[in-house]
């Protein structure tokens, strides 16, 4: 298991550094840069502006490029200088669009990210984990059959779709407004409202698709010989359930709940979107649309950082739920 762990925690750096090649490569891919969008639309543009935007950005150092060979010595200097000034300095370079630098405003909208990813997870794990459980205490019964259409229900309707229902009928036809004005902690109730709407509908596919997980690796266990022995020995169903039949279930349960945290955080993009949070989701996608490279290739870097670490977190967190694979 050590030697096992070792090997994911060597891969990490790989795994990110594979992500940040890939999304420096396609951006640099995409038509039009900062310059286009800061000075008007493609075609109408002001020129002078442009050109002058261009060379105070930066954007020019690989205008002079005559081929192809060329053109990739150019962007592979960029890159290594981009990623050495974080390694080295934590420094993500400037933001395009107010030329403020990128880590300064990351902080702020990190925390906002993670405060509705993990309220989400809190919500899925709360919700999708006991109808997982009694849809597989009482399979075949029409509790169980609920149970399984609400779960697929879930998993199937697009969370985005969802969200702007939300947004949209009560605004249209009760003048009610979903998705009030940003604060922070300085009003805690206030804020709490602000999140809680996007964190539960997050947490709805999550919570479907971990019902289905956790009543599907339950019914395996409940046919084991240990647990009709642990009947026979005369213990309460309850305590069947929860030592001998849910703690050999959590390996399967336990896997799919870092994968959907994961998920998550990678989905409250269009959710912060909708209810205009200002977190790294909302900021991630107003940068790609205004070409700020900067931003995309920060945030994208975090959000993969994020995701492997936390499936590393799940591989260890195996060793305190099935103690076969402590070695």
């Amino acid at each position: 298991m050590r030697t096992y762990i070792l090997r994911r925690v060597v891969a990490i750096p790989v795994i990110i550094f594979v992500v940040s090649l890939i999304v420096f490569i396609f951006l640099r891919a995409l038509p039009g840069d900062a310059a286009d969008v800061k000075c008007g639309a493609s075609g109408q543009a002001d020129q002078t502006c442009v050109e002058g935007l261009r060379i105070r950005l930066g954007l020019t150092k690989c205008d002079g490029a005559n081929s192809i060979g060329d053109w990739v010595v150019c962007r592979g200097d960029q890159y290594v200088s981009w990623l050495g000034n974080i390694l080295i300095r934590g420094n993500f370079s400037y933001s395009a669009k107010n030329e403020m630098p990128v880590t300064d405003q990351l902080w702020g909208r990190i925390g906002v990210t993670l405060q509705v990813g993990l309220l989400a997870m809190l919500f899925s794990l709360t919700v999708g984990i006991p109808i997982g459980i009694l849809s597989a205490v009482r399979a075949g019964r029409i509790s169980d059959y609920i149970a399984r259409f609400f779960s697929i229900l879930a998993i199937s309707v697009p969370n985005f779709w969802i969200g702007t229902l939300v947004v949209a009928l009560p605004a249209y036809f009760w003048q009610y407004r979903t998705s009030p004005d940003w604060v922070g902690w300085d009003d805690p109730i206030q804020h709490l409202r602000i999140i809680v709407v996007p964190a539960a509908i997050l947490a709805l596919a999550a919570a479907g698709y971990i019902a289905r997980i956790a009543r599907s690796s339950m019914l395996e266990v409940l046919g084991s010989d240990y647990v009709r022995t642990a009947r026979a020995k005369g213990l309460s169903e309850l305590t069947v359930i929860g030592r001998h039949v849910l703690r050999p279930s959590m390996i399967t349960i336990f896997t799919v709940v870092g994968l959907q945290f994961g998920l998550i955080l990678g989905g409250s993009a269009i959710m912060e979107q909708i209810f205009t949070i200002p977190g790294l989701g909302q900021w991630i996608i107003s940068s790609i649309f205004e070409r700020d490279f900067q931003v995309v290739q920060a945030i994208a870097l975090i959000f993969s950082t994020w995701f492997v670490v936390v499936v590393l977190l799940v591989d260890v967190g195996y060793r305190w739920i099935d103690p076969r694979i402590r070695n």
